[in-house]
């Protein structure tokens, strides 16, 4: 067997650096391995954690996008998309909204009971019996300013006094100044808006 002398490795003793599950990079002139507490992996659990601004120049794919908080003042999407999974989410948009194909469908609820409370996120509400049917609209103050609601028999009878649609605002609010609103006659509508603090108006 041959003799073997000493070895001289560049740089051996330089060991990574950083906390547990740190991905690691090169950092100063002399290449040292290092690792921050800012950009780790939870080997456990397959999960990567960026605390701090990322950029990208490529194209970022993801198969769920789950965003918290977003400053992008342009977004460009192509095909269909959801915001929310509940009918009571509340989405804010500060300025104008243009449709500029396509449709706009709010909330329809088609009521065939003799009563109903008007959900916050309705928009139509089409009576569809012909029975005497009483309506409590949501509280202005609750649902916001500038919030509309269309209320329609859509039932092919003329409704009298005894089978009329009564609507009723909530304690202490009002339809034009009045507690109450009754439709009837053929095929009546109330269309209506709040402003927000008490009071709902017809239009």
């Amino acid at each position: 067997m041959g003799k073997f002398g000493w070895a001289h490795i560049t740089d051996a003793h330089k060991s990574a650096r950083g906390p547990d599950g740190a991905i690691q990079f090169a950092t100063g002139s002399e290449g040292f391995q290092s690792g921050s507490h800012k950009l780790t992996f939870d080997y456990t659990s397959d999960f990567l954690v960026l605390s701090g601004n990322m950029n990208i120049s490529g194209t970022l794919r993801a198969n769920v996008f789950d965003v918290i908080t977003t400053t992008k003042t342009e977004m460009d999407i192509s095909g269909s998309t959801n915001f929310g999974d509940d009918k009571d989410d509340t989405h804010a948009f500060t300025g104008s909204v243009s449709i500029v194909s396509g449709g706009l469908r709010t909330n329809y609820h088609k009521l065939t009971a003799a009563s109903y409370n008007v959900a916050t996120h309705d928009s139509i509400i089409g009576v569809s019996s012909s029975v005497y049917t009483s309506i409590l609209i949501p509280s202005a103050s609750v649902v916001g300013a500038g919030r509309t609601l269309i209320i329609k028999d859509e039932f092919n009878t003329t409704r009298t006094d005894a089978t009329q649609i009564a609507i009723s605002a909530s304690t202490g609010e009002t339809i034009d100044h009045n507690s109450t609103y009754s439709l009837s006659g053929d095929s009546p509508a109330l269309s209506i808006y709040s402003d927000g603090i008490s009071k709902w108006f017809i239009y």
